[in-house]
């Protein structure tokens, strides 16, 4: 599935100069002779940048400017103002994917390397944890991010805490909000979801060949957007902002904290992502039920253990949860 961005290189400098060159205009007669083509080519190249969201205006005798940018995560668009030194710098952009993690699994396969993102406007066959589908309409962020951590499969538990902790800084830079983690790997806004992260492993024996982190944030949703059954357990950036985020400016956050977190926690393990998780707001003191895939029980969240495995008090006795659903009670049963 080739990616849906395929743009000339002239036109990308054509959309420099206008950036350069904004509030003025630039003639069609200026920017061709400035790249030695013809006031047809310069109309081309517009329309290419117009045919992916960008709005240009023009006159016979102002010539062309830009007047607004799309708030879509282009490769090109990422790159600029990104503070990370390797994730997000190439960036694998579709309008429509059956997921993102199929497609960042392919490429890790072929080699790609880490910290390629693959990011859709809108993913048919989305994939949640354990398999699950899930709702991924336009106007979210839905993407995956492509590891290669130097660990063995057994200590690399703590990636989705440190996907959801760095999701969540993101998230609290750009509007404000502070987000409550719920373990392992969402976040909630008033006790409803706003973020979902899914960790695939590729490994054999006792090597990580990669690892895949699928991170799906509610940013420009309305309740519309959703299907009924999710509209009282699901909320957006926007609603509980009241207006419009940045989808371009979130997902830098997001590589950046990701880059961030992850080299701490290669250099020092998994305690400083642990120590990082326990900073946010997060489950730990809630009633909760756990469904660990063969049986349902309640108790009290009360901490992590070194490996990031959930320790719930159930009659006076620790229980540690490794994987699995958990759910917030309002009052014990």
């Amino acid at each position: 599935m080739p990616p849906l961005v395929d743009i000339p290189e002239r036109a990308l400098k054509l959309l420099v100069a206008l950036r350069q060159s904004s509030p003025r205009a630039l003639s069609g007669v200026e920017i061709g002779d400035r790249f030695g083509v013809s006031r047809t080519a310069v109309w081309k190249w517009v329309e290419t940048l117009r045919r992916l969201g960008y709005v240009i205006q023009s006159s016979r005798r102002g010539g062309y400017r830009l007047a607004e940018s799309p708030d879509r995560p282009y490769p090109w668009e990422v790159i600029e103002g990104l503070c990370s030194t390797r994730f997000g710098h190439s960036v694998h952009y579709f309008a429509s994917i059956s997921s993102t993690q199929d497609e960042a699994r392919r490429l890790a396969e072929e080699g790609v390397e880490e910290g390629t993102v693959v990011v859709a406007e809108e993913q048919v066959v989305p994939r949640g944890r354990l398999g699950r589908a899930y709702c991924t309409p336009p106007g979210g962020l839905w993407l995956s991010l492509v590891l290669r951590p130097r660990r063995s499969p057994g200590e690399i538990g703590s990636l989705p805490l440190l996907a959801a902790v760095a999701v969540g800084r993101a998230v609290q830079e750009v509007t404000g909000l502070e987000v409550t983690v719920k373990w392992p790997n969402d976040l909630l806004l008033k006790g409803r979801k706003v973020v979902g992260v899914l960790v695939e492993l590729m490994s054999e024996q006792d090597l990580v060949r990669y690892a895949v982190v699928g991170m799906g944030v509610n940013v420009n949703l309305m309740p519309s957007d959703l299907p009924p059954e999710l509209r009282n357990t699901a909320t957006s950036l926007k609603e509980e902002v009241g207006s419009e985020v940045s989808r371009l400016i979130l997902f830098r956050r997001i590589m950046e904290r990701m880059e961030e977190l992850y080299d701490q926690y290669m250099e020092y393990g998994p305690a400083e992502v642990i120590k990082a998780w326990r900073s946010l707001p997060t489950i730990l003191g809630q009633w909760v039920e756990v469904d660990d895939g063969t049986d349902k029980w309640e108790g009290e969240a009360v901490d992590l253990d070194q490996d990031g495995a959930l320790l719930v008090r159930v009659d006076g006795k620790l229980r540690r949860v490794v994987a699995g659903d958990i759910r917030l009670r309002t009052a014990r049963s």
